[in-house]
């Protein structure tokens, strides 16, 4: 058997509900995003077929997987789509297609979206993804309509104070975090399993928004708003913590992220807009 990674971000299931209005969202990325694909194999004895269909003009290019041994019997295929024309795209992988999603370079349009970027510290917590192949860490690129806003942002603080006999107080420890909501959808909304993958995505080590890392805000999960009734395109809200915590690995995960030597790509950081 084999199974396309759940943490691919793209979507390969249609959906069963047959009642209400289709979304008419449509995924977009950037033509520099690095779309991961993998598909893991237990026993398959068959070959692992993969095109990239441009939508528009119908031209078939197929897939060249990169193989890695998981064990003696089970194998990762996979594959890094970048660089792609503005169009719209399917993936057919032995068969089953994704649903079309658009490469653009407009800038304007760009602005108006999120790149979540997510990778675990090793192998051992998941079996249905690889994200260290031959000792390389690898990261996916899930681009998403959204961002945060203003009115999402709270605040706390851990703390512990002191009071002595003549009731002088004074801060023992604190230590002040940042909360914000993270909105994704825009006004078509978006389908509902980009809440799946936004949760799943969620209980990764390493997530960044735009290069700036979080995490998800106790157990928190995506709460779905409505937008009309009947109609399958939703707005979600995932609340976040700023993780200001740096360890040895940071610089490293941040210059991977960012692709560093990459030249004339779009990157997003710091609520910039900027082309290195």
């Amino acid at each position: 058997m084999y199974k396309i990674s759940p943490f691919t971000p793209l979507f390969f299931n249609p959906s069963t509900d047959t009642s209400g209005i289709n979304s008419r969202y449509i995924q977009v990325f950037s033509p520099s995003d690095e779309i991961m694909l993998q598909v893991i194999t237990r026993s398959e004895s068959r070959t692992i077929t993969g095109k990239i269909i441009d939508v528009v003009t119908g031209t078939e290019t197929d897939i060249t997987w990169s193989v890695w041994s998981l064990n003696s019997t089970d194998k990762l295929y996979y594959k890094v789509i970048t660089d792609l024309n503005d169009g719209y795209y399917q993936i057919d992988i032995n068969g089953s297609m994704s649903n079309v999603f658009r490469v653009t370079s407009n800038a304007n349009e760009l602005a108006d979206t999120t790149l979540i970027q997510y990778t675990m510290k090793d192998n051992r917590g998941r079996q249905d993804v690889v994200f260290w192949i031959s000792e390389i860490q690898h990261f996916f690129d899930f681009r998403v309509h959204g961002g945060f806003k203003d009115e999402d942002w709270s605040f706390g603080v851990e703390n512990e104070q002191f009071t002595d006999a003549n009731y002088n107080m004074c801060e023992v420890y604190s230590h002040e975090k940042t909360n914000k909501t993270f909105t994704m959808g825009n006004s078509c909304g978006c389908p509902v399993w980009f809440a799946e993958l936004l949760n799943r995505i969620l209980s990764c080590s390493h997530v960044y928004f735009n290069g700036e890392r979080y995490m998800r805000l106790d157990s928190s999960t995506p709460e779905m708003s409505i937008l009309m009734e009947g109609y399958k395109g939703y707005v979600f809200k995932q609340a976040l913590t700023a993780t200001n915590f740096v360890d040895y690995s940071e610089t490293e995960n941040l210059l991977k992220i960012r692709r560093v030597g990459n030249e004339d790509t779009f990157r997003k950081v710091s609520n910039k807009l900027l082309t290195v």
